[in-house]
């Protein structure tokens, strides 16, 4: 059995998005572009120290991991692709995860883990409201 997503998702996605969607996407594609170049920053030393060389072997692999993770989600959320969304999942986890196991992985934890949290939670209020709609205007 094959999960075929291209059956439903027109109906849900695709043309029938609204603008103010498309625009909020487009604002979280450009965070999660500049969190990935954050990381890119930091790995390359431009401000001081490279986060290759700082801390446990865990800190500068989930560096290198995010700095590219973000950078492809950013992408996915742009093009307003599925494979997109799962990427911003996979890599908020991740940086949730290297935030709790590693000490001093990145300033401002609490506030970049709060910032995914909201986004997150604002994209599957968005996602939730279009299939109630599509499926009201299919009852019509």
């Amino acid at each position: 059995m094959t999960l075929r997503l291209t059956d439903v998702s027109p109906k849900y996605w695709g043309e029938n998005l609204p603008y103010w969607l498309i625009v909020l996407a487009r604002v979280g594609s450009i965070a999660l572009m500049l969190s990935g170049l954050f990381y890119w920053v930091d790995i390359l030393g431009v401000f001081g120290e490279s986060g290759l060389q700082r801390g446990i072997w865990l800190a500068p692999v989930g560096r290198v991991i995010l700095a590219c993770s973000f950078l492809i989600a950013s992408v996915g959320v742009w093009q307003l692709a599925f494979w997109g969304v799962v990427m911003w999942v996979l890599s908020a986890v991740t940086q949730a995860l290297a935030i709790l196991l590693v000490e001093d992985f990145t300033l401002y934890s609490g506030l970049i883990t709060i910032a995914h949290t909201l986004g997150l939670i604002a994209l599957s209020i968005c996602c939730a409201w279009l299939v109630y709609r599509s499926s009201r205007q299919q009852e019509i």
